[in-house]
């Protein structure tokens, strides 16, 4: 890997000071696989999709989003109650702090309602667009780095592939493919 190493630095270095996502990172294969064994496989809500990206497209992810993260952390940008993909967060957080507002609520005989929502798929269906606005206007993300996020969502591309048969590529439209690291936006 030592021998590779300036070769990928290299790569990455020149996606992100020219504010491109290189097009051939940008097409996922996507293979259907059976959830369960004993699911019917003639079912197509029984099969998950499993997306294949290239190495250096999740390393350059990988880094793009350590620095997102720096950046929200220290300009204080993180929602106070996110816990997913959040440093010293988890479930049990989340978990222990609504146990405990309840808690709270029913030994002062407050009326109390829990509404819970899976939002574990919402960034699938994001528009592009709107996660960029949100990007600027929110986060203050501008000039290259915008750019960068603008190529990195724009043209990407994904197959299906079935017992060895490729699809035809289609556009991917909204989010990002399963798998992705910055899916975690």
């Amino acid at each position: 890997m030592h021998v590779l190493a300036p070769i990928i630095t290299l790569i990455v270095n020149l996606s992100l000071s020219t504010a491109m996502f290189p097009q051939a990172f940008k097409h996922a294969i996507v293979t259907p696989l059976l959830k369960k064994p004993a699911l019917d496989k003639e079912s197509l809500s029984n099969y998950r999709p499993i997306s294949n990206l290239s190495f250096l497209s999740k390393l350059t992810e990988r880094i793009v989003l350590q620095r997102l993260s720096v950046h929200l952390s220290s300009n204080d940008l993180f929602n106070y109650h996110q816990s997913a993909y959040t440093k010293h967060r988890s479930t049990e957080t989340v978990l222990l702090s609504v146990c405990n507002t309840i808690t709270n609520a029913m030994s002062k005989q407050q009326l109390t309602g829990v509404c819970m929502l899976d939002l574990s798929a919402a960034f699938d269906t994001i528009d592009h667009s709107i996660l960029l606005e949100r990007l600027s206007t929110w986060f203050g993300i501008l000039g290259s780095v915008l750019t960068w996020f603008t190529s990195y969502l724009m043209d990407r591309t994904l197959s299906v592939n079935v017992n060895g048969y490729s699809s035809l590529p289609n556009d991917l439209k909204y989010g990002v493919p399963q798998g992705s690291v910055c899916n975690v936006l």
